[in-house]
């Protein structure tokens, strides 16, 4: 609870009491109260205000306490007044901030005795993140305009995390033969790991790796002995530069929100199956472990994602694990500094024969543009591989364009 004072109002209060003082004696009898009317006046004032303070209550209800993206929420507000007397006049401060919201709303209102008031809003939670929405602040102001008391109140907060969605078994098939690391098939919880040795099999003895070619030549049977990879298996890289060429702020947060929920979503696959990952989220050094037990953990981090950094960490590009790396920007030769690294980036690593998966999130409404120029990029890369180094997330198609990605 804070007091505020109004300068010139007070101002006024004290020049109307010194010159009230200043007749004292003209008036005869009424000269005393002339003197002490102004301050009457002011005391009863401050009573009423602090008597609407302290006989004042609000209830606030929301339709939902955890909702989904894209979830329209009801909000409903009552103030009510215990008191027999009307109260001062109250100023209710609400706040609807979070992405796609803004700004605050003020409602005044003047309760009789034993009376109340209710409000009802609607508001979208239309994408991913942090939404505070809610009253903020009660001000009782008294009549004169002499003082204020402001009573802060903690708007509701609400945690929108990104939608994640069931992708397809190719998933696993684009990993697959890259340099010598690749993902596994065929169950849970599977080590991943490059070659070793050839063993002979002994009677009784299975093994799902077997050594076709040496059975063939020697009549003995034998399988592969895999030793742990060093390097995990996928590197999931999610760019947070902000992009330059998306002017609408409606396309830019569904871009925003179609990035976050294909790279979570294939966290999520990975972690479920107990294939090594790690994740590099903008520019940071160091990248997450990803596993079954880590991704919650990862998951309640995501709301609070901003695409705000202004470069890629180097790291990302090194070592031979498979990379994919989902980013707003577009890596064109001539497009600066901003894209430069993509490109590099993408160039050397298919030049290395090594696996790499570029997705391009652009806004709805330059789907078709992006998809054009992601042509023009794949004529200039050296591509000597079967499978396509570059897409575009439709972002037009809702859900169904991050399936769309992996066909």
């Amino acid at each position: 609870m804070a007091i505020g004072i109004s300068p010139l109002p007070f101002a006024l209060f004290l020049f109307s009491l010194a010159l009230f003082n200043s007749l004292q004696g003209l008036a005869g009898p009424l000269s005393h109260v002339m003197v002490i009317f102004p301050i009457l006046v002011v005391a009863a004032s401050l009573i009423q205000v602090w008597y609407s303070y302290l006989l004042f209550g609000f209830h606030q209800e929301f339709s939902t306490d955890h909702p989904v993206r894209g979830e329209e929420l009801a909000y409903s507000f009552i103030i009510n007044y215990q008191g027999l007397l009307p109260t001062c006049g109250i100023i209710c401060q609400f706040t609807f901030k979070g992405p796609g919201l803004t700004g605050t709303g003020n409602r005044p209102v003047f309760l009789s005795g034993k009376s109340s008031k209710t409000w009802s809003f609607r508001f979208r939670c239309a994408y991913r993140g942090i939404y505070t929405v809610g009253i903020e602040r009660f001000i009782f102001k008294d009549a004169l305009g002499l003082f204020q008391l402001s009573y802060r109140v903690e708007p509701r907060t609400f945690y929108v995390f990104p939608e994640l969605l069931p992708l397809p078994e190719a998933l696993e098939s684009f990993f697959i033969g890259s340099g010598e690391t690749g993902l596994g098939s065929g169950g849970f919880q599977e080590d991943v790991g490059v070659f070793d040795s050839i063993y002979p099999l002994h009677h009784g003895e299975g093994a799902r790796q077997i050594a076709w070619k040496r059975f063939a030549a020697t009549g003995i049977p034998s399988a592969y002995r895999t030793a742990k990879s060093s390097a995990p298996t996928l590197r999931v890289v999610l760019d947070l530069r902000p992009p330059s060429f998306i002017n609408l702020e409606e396309d830019r947060l569904l871009a925003e929100d179609r990035a976050v929920s294909l790279v979570f979503s294939v966290l999520r696959y990975m972690a479920e199956r107990g294939i090594p990952t790690e994740f590099y989220c903008g520019n940071e050094d160091e990248p997450y472990a990803v596993s079954e037990s880590t991704f919650e953990g990862l998951y309640y981090q995501s709301t609070s994602i901003l695409f705000n950094e202004d470069h890629l960490s180097p790291t990302v590009w090194v070592g031979e694990s498979a990379i994919f790396l989902v980013t707003l920007q577009l890596p064109l030769e001539n497009r600066g500094d901003t894209s430069a690294d993509l490109y590099a980036g993408l160039e050397y690593r298919l030049r290395r024969g090594y696996r790499m998966l570029l997705v391009l999130v652009p806004g709805p409404s330059l789907v078709d543009e992006v998809q054009k120029q992601a042509m023009d990029l794949l004529e200039q890369l050296p591509l000597r591989q079967s499978w396509v180094p570059c897409k575009v997330l439709d972002t037009r198609q809702g859900s169904e364009g991050i399936a769309h990605v992996f066909e």
